[in-house]
């Protein structure tokens, strides 16, 4: 497998890429605006296809780079469904998986240091973004935190993996790297032999400053989908009175399969998941000619958009797309079948 951890030295943030292999589809974990480059350089040394950027919450103290990997690359966006964002391709819960080439990522849903903040799990190791640090912890002061939250999403979901997983954090201050959920129990100045009640006290008075750019970072990074498919105009972006009104058109659903079997899918739908749609579009264009067009969906809106740029580089021009997904076409009373 390959695995790289990039470190921002200004806002001491760890990135994470993950693949299977040189040549295979690869996700990042908590990207920093500032440091798109070293990532797109590293994964065209090891000719790498970046299909999931995601990030464990709403950072405070760093741009995310979630919005322009995506434009770059056309990969898929992930937040916690409690994110506060304008546009995201999947919103996650807990339990949700993501799966890439060889490689698949577990959701915990950890609430404490923000009411957003979730950790991945995957093959004996965890990435647990500002949950848990290297004999530290994230503040809770902030972003609807909440100290008792904390103490119950370590105890309860990351202190019950093995003791041999290792952890990879948001952030370190100190010059380390990892750590071992092992050694967090025993050697945790924050955690180790402290109630529930001693942790909350700890946290509710550490009377920290707040992040030097947390009131820039936190409204770009609730608002990095702004601006997605903007000037497709008001024919092509359609709301889901206007598909429903639709005839003659291909339906595509980009999402991935364990979406579908969530919340269903539209009649008469195909499935195309948006990272193989590109070696797709041969199949795609002879579907094409036997209809209207066709019209893009996915789960919000942002892989549609994506799904919509990419076919009108190659020459498809009656494309559209459902603006707000399947989850506002399901809040407007219309129909999906499982």
């Amino acid at each position: 497998m390959i695995f790289k951890q990039f470190f921002d030295p200004i806002s001491s943030t760890f990135t994470y890429l993950l693949a299977k292999a040189k040549g295979s589809e690869a996700l990042i974990i908590d990207p920093v605006l500032d440091r798109v480059d070293d990532y797109l350089k590293f994964l065209g040394q090891n000719n790498l296809k970046l299909v999931v950027a995601m990030d464990t919450h709403i950072h405070a103290d760093h741009k995310t780079g979630l919005g322009q990997l995506r434009n770059i690359t056309r990969c898929m966006t992930c937040l916690s469904e409690q994110a506060n964002t304008s546009t995201v391709s999947r919103k996650l819960t807990d339990g949700d998986s993501i799966s890439i080439d060889g490689i698949e990522l577990k959701v915990f849903y950890t609430p404490g240091h923000t009411n957003d903040s979730c950790c991945f799990y995957a093959q004996g190791m965890v990435f647990t973004g500002d949950t848990l640090f290297i004999r530290g912890n994230g503040r809770t002061d902030f972003q609807n935190g909440d100290a008792g939250q904390l103490y119950d999403s370590i105890s309860e979901k990351l202190f019950t993996l093995p003791d041999d997983t290792m952890v990879w954090p948001g952030h370190d201050y100190k010059g380390e790297h990892a750590s071992t959920i092992g050694r967090e129990k025993l050697q945790n100045p924050r955690y180790f032999n402290k109630t529930r009640e001693a942790f909350i006290e700890i946290m509710d008075n550490l009377n920290l400053p707040n992040p030097k750019l947390m009131d820039i970072a936190v409204p770009f990074n609730q608002h990095f989908g702004d601006g997605l498919g903007d000037s497709f105009g008001d024919n092509v972006a359609l709301k889901p009175e206007q598909l429903a009104s639709l005839e003659g058109y291909l339906l595509v659903d980009l999402r991935e399969e364990e979406e579908v079997k969530q919340v269903g899918t539209i009649e008469n739908s195909i499935r195309i998941p948006l990272r193989h749609l590109e070696a797709a579009v041969r199949d795609l264009e002879n579907m094409i000619n036997h209809a209207e067009g066709v019209v893009f969906f996915c789960a919000h809106g942002e892989r549609s958009a994506l799904a919509l740029e990419m076919t009108r580089e190659l020459g498809f021009k009656n494309g559209k797309h459902l603006v707000d997904g399947i989850a506002q076409w399901i809040e407007t009373g219309h129909p999906v079948i499982k």
